[in-house]
């Protein structure tokens, strides 16, 4: 099926039918595979102190407001170094500077368990955004130069679904290896982790058109003689100078505004879930920090889902950037009426019910959200860069959820304001991904 470019503009082009799958041709999967594993493993190292934070205030003498300040430490440090790792990715490649920040936020998550004092705990801390911060830009650089078009919302989803694993499997593998072995020695062992990822990303992953085991067969199929062809007519372009232009566009101001939004209710969940079942939903201590884990499976599997919803509405001929933004709209829009709806919820079988329904709904947007940023760009040379701007706006609105969530719920009394903004704010994501995220950048 074909999309007739000349009626609507620079917005739609041709699209063709994919070309066959290479069967038994899955070097691109690889891929995804030591990027899956590194998403499990960044997220334990993020996850791992939270579990920890009170056998670490109670052994250490921290106050909560010290406590509270080391947790908060990771996530500025994260958002603010998207901006310059996003251009970095598309200077000079993902495959040395992930290789590089996951070994670095593997010594961090280690040496935590080492730490005895606030100073050290919030400089490890720091380290730790700072190092993570390269990994979703450079998973979406890669995605983008070793996936096609109607395969990338899919491949997307598999690390993106891993975001949600590594939310569930946390708390379980830390409180067990906290309890066996002391809060120290796990740290030093889930930091230790990380290095199997690193591992196998230096084994395993190249550039495709640098790649040995590359088949013929996939290397046609992914496009890379095409692609390597636009590289190379821009090759002398400063890639600095069209960084600082992406901001001209409200296509850019539209992803940014929408993934503030985003990410606040994300935050949310992360933040204040286990706190909104124990004071509105009146579960014990024990129980919500099992029911918590919940929504993250329902989001597990969506991720998965959405990214192949997406995908397939390319291959029915819609541009790739529309089906991205027409997903998260839909999952946006979805995951609001789930929030209003948990607001007024009486029992609290149907709040958890409608919390799962919300994340679900949710991470149906997640593939789209990433994909989005590969699909926006005439060629692959500003990926990494539009990734990490939108991602750095979606991470200020993760900054300022549990803050602003916690004013409203003192301020109010209860979580059903709390609830209510939430899904308001989801309508700002629908508005601006479905009205200002409209045309492709011209770069």
């Amino acid at each position: 099926m074909s999309v007739d470019d000349r009626d609507h503009g620079p917005d739609l082009v041709t699209v063709d039918a994919p070309p066959a799958r290479p069967k038994g041709k899955n070097l691109r999967w690889a891929m995804i595979v030591v990027i899956t594993i590194l998403t499990i493993t960044s997220y334990l190292d993020r996850g791992n102190l939270s579990v920890a934070a009170p056998l670490i205030s109670k052994d250490l003498g921290f106050s909560d407001t010290r406590m509270g300040l080391i947790l908060s430490a990771f996530v500025w440090p994260y958002a603010i170094m998207n901006l310059p790792v996003g251009w970095g990715i598309d200077r000079w490649g993902p495959r040395i500077i992930v290789a590089v920040a996951a070994g670095l936020w593997s010594i961090a998550g280690a040496a935590t368990g080492l730490a005895r004092s606030v100073g050290v705990f919030l400089g490890l801390r720091v380290v730790l955004g700072v190092s993570e911060a390269p990994l979703f830009p450079g998973a979406l650089k890669a995605t983008s130069e070793w996936f096609p078009e109607h395969e990338k919302a899919r491949a997307t989803s598999v690390y993106i679904a891993a975001t949600q694993v590594g939310l569930a499997i946390a708390p379980p593998i830390a409180t067990a290896l906290m309890l066996a072995l002391g809060w120290g020695l796990m740290f030093l062992i889930v930091g230790l982790f990380g290095v199997i990822g690193v591992i196998g990303w230096v084994a395993v992953y190249r550039a495709p058109e640098k790649h040995p085991r590359l088949s013929p067969e996939e290397r046609e199929y992914i496009g890379v003689d095409r692609r390597q062809a636009e590289v190379r007519a821009k090759r002398n372009e400063s890639v600095g100078r069209d960084w600082l232009r992406v901001f001209r566009y409200p296509t850019v101001w539209g992803m940014m505004l929408g993934a503030f939004c985003l990410q606040y209710v994300f935050w949310f969940y992360i933040t204040w879930l286990p706190s909104y079942l124990e004071s509105a939903q009146h579960f014990s201590v024990t129980s919500a920090g099992l029911v918590s884990a919940l929504p993250y499976i329902a989001g597990g599997v969506a991720a998965l889902l959405g990214g192949r919803i997406s995908d397939a509405l390319v291959k029915r001929g819609v541009l790739a950037m529309h089906a991205r933004r027409y997903t998260i709209v839909g999952g946006a829009l979805l995951t609001g009426l789930a929030l209003v709806a948990t607001a007024f919820s009486d029992g609290p079988v149907t709040a958890v019910t409608l919390l799962c329904v919300g994340m679900f709904t949710y991470s149906l947007t997640t593939a789209s959200y990433w994909a989005l940023a590969a699909d926006v760009v005439t060629t692959d040379r500003l990926v990494g860069s539009v990734g990490s701007i939108q991602n750095f706006a979606g991470f200020l609105g993760g900054a300022f959820a549990p803050v602003a969530t916690g004013v409203i719920v003192d301020r109010f009394g209860g979580f059903t304001p709390a609830l209510i903004v939430a899904a308001a704010l989801l309508l700002v994501t629908c508005v601006m991904y479905g009205g200002l995220v409209k045309r492709r950048l011209p770069l």
